[in-house]
């Protein structure tokens, strides 16, 4: 049986809004996983939490968000996760093939926007774009193979299209 590919983003490069479009994609949101909510919540009132400190950490994570990922590929054809690096660290590990798409250095200012605009906080949206930068060396550390960096001012999809994955 054929697996879905897991695709690992930077925030703010589309993986929603791709997932809305397409049926054989899904889209795992990975605060649903890390963070125990008491109520259901609307995808702007995720996005407003983002970087607030009282949420409440679900024990779980990362584990239960990894059998989510490992779940899903075998339901949809593209595995869209979020970039934690203890969930690249175990797919690393388990020898789990997956591709990072991560933003250009040049990015920064644009994926801030795009964060503010989706309905998250300034400030997350800063520690955003600084983390554009801070995080490029860890790519290295963590041996990854199959890195695509996608310029400022594409999104998620025109990646997977030149690919031919969609």
């Amino acid at each position: 049986m054929k697996k879905g590919i897991i695709v690992a983003g930077f925030t703010g490069l589309g993986k929603t809004t791709l997932a809305k479009k397409y049926d054989n994609i899904i889209d795992l949101e990975s605060s649903l996983y890390q963070w125990i909510y008491k109520n259901k919540m609307t995808f702007k009132e995720i996005e407003n939490n983002k970087g607030k400190k009282e949420r409440i950490a679900n024990e779980e994570f990362p584990q239960n968000y990894i059998n989510a990922i490992l779940k899903a590929r075998d339901k949809y054809d593209i595995v869209l996760t979020s970039m934690h690096w203890e969930v690249l660290e175990y797919f690393n590990k388990n020898d789990i093939d997956y591709y990072l798409v991560y933003p250009k250095l040049d990015s920064g200012d644009i994926l801030k926007k795009r964060c503010i605009d989706r309905g998250n906080t300034e400030e997350w949206a800063q520690r955003i774009k600084d983390k554009v930068t801070l995080w490029y060396p860890k790519i290295k550390e963590y041996n990854i193979k199959n890195v695509i960096f996608i310029d400022k001012n594409e999104y998620l999809e025109d990646i997977l299209i030149k690919m031919n994955l969609i």
